[in-house]
Protein backbone atom coordinates (compact mmCIF):
# COMPACT_ATOMS: atom_id res chain seq x y z
CA UNK A 1 0.00 0.00 0.00
CA UNK A 2 2.62 2.48 -0.96
CA UNK A 3 0.97 4.39 -3.80
CA UNK A 4 -1.42 7.24 -3.10
CA UNK A 5 -4.22 7.67 -5.60
CA UNK A 6 -4.40 11.13 -7.19
CA UNK A 7 -7.80 12.14 -5.76
CA UNK A 8 -6.55 11.48 -2.23
CA UNK A 9 -3.34 13.42 -2.91
CA UNK A 10 -5.46 16.39 -4.04
CA UNK A 11 -7.68 16.10 -0.97
CA UNK A 12 -4.83 16.32 1.52
CA UNK A 13 -3.04 19.02 -0.50
CA UNK A 14 -6.19 21.16 -0.30
CA UNK A 15 -7.07 20.45 3.33
CA UNK A 16 -3.80 19.85 5.22
CA UNK A 17 -3.13 23.52 6.05
CA UNK A 18 -6.62 24.40 7.34
CA UNK A 19 -6.79 21.18 9.35
CA UNK A 20 -3.32 21.62 10.85
CA UNK A 21 -4.28 25.06 12.17
CA UNK A 22 -5.99 23.41 15.14
CA UNK A 23 -5.01 19.73 15.21
CA UNK A 24 -2.26 17.32 14.46
CA UNK A 25 -3.04 15.60 11.17
CA UNK A 26 -2.06 12.12 10.11
CA UNK A 27 -3.14 11.31 6.60
CA UNK A 28 -2.31 7.98 5.04
CA UNK A 29 -3.59 6.61 1.77
CA UNK A 30 -2.88 3.70 -0.48
CA UNK A 31 -4.18 0.99 -2.71
CA UNK A 32 -6.48 -1.63 -1.27
CA UNK A 33 -5.06 -4.88 -2.55
CA UNK A 34 -7.45 -7.50 -1.24
CA UNK A 35 -10.31 -6.03 0.75
CA UNK A 36 -11.71 -8.17 3.55
CA UNK A 37 -15.40 -8.86 3.75
CA UNK A 38 -15.50 -7.18 7.17
CA UNK A 39 -15.20 -3.40 7.06
CA UNK A 40 -13.76 -3.37 10.59
CA UNK A 41 -10.94 -5.71 9.52
CA UNK A 42 -10.10 -3.45 6.58
CA UNK A 43 -9.89 -0.41 8.86
CA UNK A 44 -7.95 -2.22 11.57
CA UNK A 45 -5.36 -3.60 9.15
CA UNK A 46 -4.80 -0.16 7.67
CA UNK A 47 -4.50 1.72 10.98
CA UNK A 48 -2.15 -0.98 12.28
CA UNK A 49 0.03 -0.51 9.18
CA UNK A 50 0.35 3.13 10.31
CA UNK A 51 1.51 2.13 13.80
CA UNK A 52 -1.88 2.79 15.41
CA UNK A 53 -4.12 0.52 17.46
CA UNK A 54 -7.01 -1.45 16.02
CA UNK A 55 -10.45 -0.98 17.58
CA UNK A 56 -12.34 -3.88 15.99
CA UNK A 57 -16.11 -3.68 16.28
CA UNK A 58 -15.84 -0.15 17.68
CA UNK A 59 -15.55 1.37 14.21
CA UNK A 60 -18.79 3.18 13.52
CA UNK A 61 -20.08 2.80 9.96
CA UNK A 62 -21.43 6.04 8.52
CA UNK A 63 -23.83 6.72 5.69
CA UNK A 64 -21.50 7.26 2.71
CA UNK A 65 -24.07 9.00 0.50
CA UNK A 66 -23.98 12.63 -0.52
CA UNK A 67 -27.12 13.23 1.58
CA UNK A 68 -25.91 15.13 4.61
CA UNK A 69 -29.33 14.85 6.26
CA UNK A 70 -29.30 11.03 6.25
CA UNK A 71 -29.07 9.30 9.63
CA UNK A 72 -25.39 8.69 10.51
CA UNK A 73 -24.33 10.89 7.58
CA UNK A 74 -20.56 10.92 7.05
CA UNK A 75 -20.80 14.54 5.91
CA UNK A 76 -22.61 15.49 9.12
CA UNK A 77 -19.91 13.72 11.15
CA UNK A 78 -17.25 15.76 9.34
CA UNK A 79 -19.21 18.87 10.29
CA UNK A 80 -19.26 17.75 13.94
CA UNK A 81 -15.55 16.98 13.85
CA UNK A 82 -14.27 20.07 12.07
CA UNK A 83 -16.67 22.96 12.70
CA UNK A 84 -15.30 23.77 16.16
CA UNK A 85 -11.96 23.14 17.86
CA UNK A 86 -11.86 19.62 19.34
CA UNK A 87 -10.42 20.77 22.69
CA UNK A 88 -12.01 24.24 22.94
CA UNK A 89 -15.46 23.79 21.36
CA UNK A 90 -16.35 27.48 21.60
CA UNK A 91 -13.47 28.26 19.27
CA UNK A 92 -14.32 28.03 15.58
CA UNK A 93 -12.20 25.81 13.35
CA UNK A 94 -13.47 25.40 9.79
CA UNK A 95 -17.04 26.43 10.47
CA UNK A 96 -19.93 24.23 9.45
CA UNK A 97 -19.95 25.00 5.71
CA UNK A 98 -16.24 24.35 5.15
CA UNK A 99 -16.36 21.28 7.41
CA UNK A 100 -19.18 19.80 5.30
CA UNK A 101 -17.22 20.64 2.15
CA UNK A 102 -14.20 18.80 3.55
CA UNK A 103 -16.41 15.78 4.18
CA UNK A 104 -17.87 15.92 0.67
CA UNK A 105 -14.40 16.10 -0.85
CA UNK A 106 -13.20 13.15 1.26
CA UNK A 107 -16.18 11.07 0.15
CA UNK A 108 -15.63 12.09 -3.48
CA UNK A 109 -12.22 10.37 -3.38
CA UNK A 110 -13.98 7.00 -3.33
CA UNK A 111 -16.17 5.24 -5.87
CA UNK A 112 -19.79 5.79 -4.70
CA UNK A 113 -20.98 2.25 -5.50
CA UNK A 114 -18.41 0.64 -3.18
CA UNK A 115 -17.60 3.49 -0.78
CA UNK A 116 -17.37 2.75 2.95
CA UNK A 117 -16.74 5.46 5.56
CA UNK A 118 -15.97 4.67 9.20
CA UNK A 119 -15.21 6.75 12.26
CA UNK A 120 -13.91 6.01 15.73
CA UNK A 121 -16.45 8.41 17.26
CA UNK A 122 -19.91 7.55 18.49
CA UNK A 123 -22.56 9.62 20.20
CA UNK A 124 -21.18 8.72 23.62
CA UNK A 125 -17.45 9.18 23.00
CA UNK A 126 -14.65 7.68 20.98
CA UNK A 127 -12.44 4.66 20.73
CA UNK A 128 -8.86 5.91 20.42
CA UNK A 129 -6.49 4.62 17.77
CA UNK A 130 -3.64 6.88 18.94
CA UNK A 131 -2.19 8.13 22.22
CA UNK A 132 -3.69 11.62 21.81
CA UNK A 133 -5.99 12.98 24.51
CA UNK A 134 -8.57 13.97 21.91
CA UNK A 135 -8.88 12.57 18.42
CA UNK A 136 -11.24 11.97 15.58
CA UNK A 137 -10.45 9.37 12.92
CA UNK A 138 -12.09 8.70 9.59
CA UNK A 139 -11.29 5.73 7.37
CA UNK A 140 -12.64 5.67 3.85
CA UNK A 141 -12.26 2.96 1.25
CA UNK A 142 -13.68 1.49 -1.90
CA UNK A 143 -12.68 -1.54 -3.98
CA UNK A 144 -9.31 -0.06 -4.91
CA UNK A 145 -8.11 2.52 -2.39
CA UNK A 146 -8.13 3.37 1.31
CA UNK A 147 -7.34 6.43 3.41
CA UNK A 148 -7.07 7.37 7.06
CA UNK A 149 -7.61 10.93 8.25
CA UNK A 150 -6.65 11.21 11.92
CA UNK A 151 -7.08 14.53 13.70
CA UNK A 152 -5.46 14.65 17.13
CA UNK A 153 -4.99 17.20 19.90
CA UNK A 154 -3.84 17.41 23.50
CA UNK A 155 -6.02 19.21 26.02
Amino acid sequence: MTSRPAALDRFIADWREPLEQQAGVLFAAGELDAPSIMHTDVADQFVQSQGLRPIGANWEMLDPSDDDSAPRSAIAFFADALSQNMVLPRRSWLGEGRARQCGREFLACFEPRSRTILTNRMDFGWNPVSAANVEWAFVGFDDQKIALLLLAAQD
